[in-house]
């Protein structure tokens, strides 16, 4: 039996808000201004050396973070709405028990390999957020399950508000703001979304029990998640080995900015996580995948927004014109992505774990090839990467598409506007 969403659900026009996703999109878009907002003032206030060393350290975090839950979100919305549930408290805590000390190695390694410091307080802050970060992630993949979004979407828009907030105090009092500045309020910030995790109206938990979920489930999704990460933000820890810290700094910014529109569309399809569990060929209906061709008019639109966004700032920020320039070469990508991440969210939800595993091992190695080849060709513009992967991405999710499903899915997209064209 589905939980009620509460009872904010009886307001007046609440269901048509929902049933629509217009909570998701307003969510979002509060993410993503609160979000900018804090890129443009950190980029503003901060060195363009400190900036790309901080993110760094953030992109460090996130990697980690898919070790330090075993990558196992995805496992945990899979099974928070069977009856009884498969997943329970005695999953949440083996998972952290095993997967932060081991992410905390794995951190260490990244972070050395950068020619970062181990040893101090910026690294000590990454592992004391990485561990809030973690649980934080799996209380909000099982909600996710049950259908209730809401705090999963607003959480990175949380952040991003307290770090706004603390930058701007800094600035304001005159002090000098350095890496670890902004990772303490970085780990203030997480610590604040865990208390609101805790709240009794947002308390829905897995049950008590010990573990159920299968250790080799879980290994496998740690594979998997490992892979999808690598694919989707490895892209700066992999410049960072070669590129100086300005353009680091630069292709973060333009890399977010590029992003958010894909992410944007990801939050409103997560509020169809219910409905598109199960989902196979004969119940695929077009109504189901009309969803792909509103999530790539709604990234057209976002992209227009961002690109009018970026031309004004640019010249307000030191790296603005860098950054404009590497967002005009991945925005092709981006804007694809805003297609496919309806397939992306469909094949995760309902291929097998080593289906998923293979495919993105296929995904990751095209990409990795794709960097050899850029590199090889133009050594300081590692960003063109973006217009091979354009196509590839293209190719592979219309056949995991029709391998899973028994269609391509942009025939179907484009049968009606061929059927009315003369």
């Amino acid at each position: 039996m589905k939980p009620s969403a509460g009872t904010w659900s009886a307001l007046p026009g609440a269901r048509i808000a929902q049933r629509l996703g217009l909570g998701a999109l307003a969510s979002r878009l509060y993410v993503y201004l609160s979000g900018f907002l804090a890129i443009f003032l950190i980029a503003a206030q901060v060195a363009p050396a400190r900036f790309g060393e901080y993110s760094i350290y953030q992109s460090v975090l996130e990697v980690a973070l898919v070790v330090g839950t075993l990558g196992s979100s995805l496992l945990f919305s899979r099974n928070a709405a069977s009856v009884p549930p498969r997943v329970t408290r005695g999953d949440l805590l083996r998972t952290l028990a095993i997967g932060l000390p081991l992410a905390a190695l794995l951190a260490a390694g990244v972070v050395g390999a950068q020619r970062l410091p181990v040893a101090g307080a910026p690294f000590a802050l990454v592992v004391l957020s990485l561990a809030v970060f973690a649980f934080n992630s799996l209380r909000l993949s099982y909600r996710r399950g049950l259908g209730h979004a809401g705090l999963l979407n607003w959480e990175s828009g949380v952040r991003a508000t307290v770090l706004v907030l603390g930058v701007a105090t800094l600035a304001a009092l005159g002090l000098e703001i350095g890496v670890a500045h902004l990772l303490a309020i970085n780990l203030l910030a997480l610590m604040l979304v865990c208390a609101a995790i805790t709240l009794p109206p947002n308390g829905a938990t897995p049950p008590a029990g010990p573990p159920v979920l299968p250790l080799a489930s879980q290994a496998s999704a740690t594979v998997y998640a490992l892979l999808s990460f690598l694919l989707r933000k490895s892209d700066l820890l992999l410049v960072a080995l070669f590129m100086p810290l300005g353009y680091v700094g630069a292709f973060k910014l333009a890399f977010l900015l590029a992003e958010a529109p894909s992410q944007f569309v990801q939050a409103f399809l997560v509020t169809k996580t219910p409905a598109m569990l199960d989902a196979n060929a004969a119940n695929l209906t077009a109504g189901r995948l009309r969803l792909a061709r509103h999530s790539f008019l709604l990234g057209c639109v976002l992209f227009v927004a961002l690109a009018g966004l970026l031309a004004v700032a640019a010249p307000l920020l030191k790296l603005g014109p860098e950054a404009r320039d590497i967002f005009v070469c991945i925005a092709p990508y981006f804007l694809l992505r805003t297609y496919t991440v309806h397939h992306e969210m469909m094949l995760s939800l309902n291929a097998t774990m080593g289906s998923l595993g293979w495919w993105t091992l296929l995904e990751f190695a095209l990409r990795m090839a794709s960097y050899g080849v850029v590199i090889s060709l133009f050594p300081d513009k590692p960003h063109y990467v973006f217009f091979i992967a354009f196509v590839s991405d293209f190719l592979l999710y219309e056949l995991r598409m029709r391998a899973l499903f028994g269609f391509f899915p942009i025939v179907r997209l484009l049968r009606p506007a061929m059927r009315r064209s003369p």
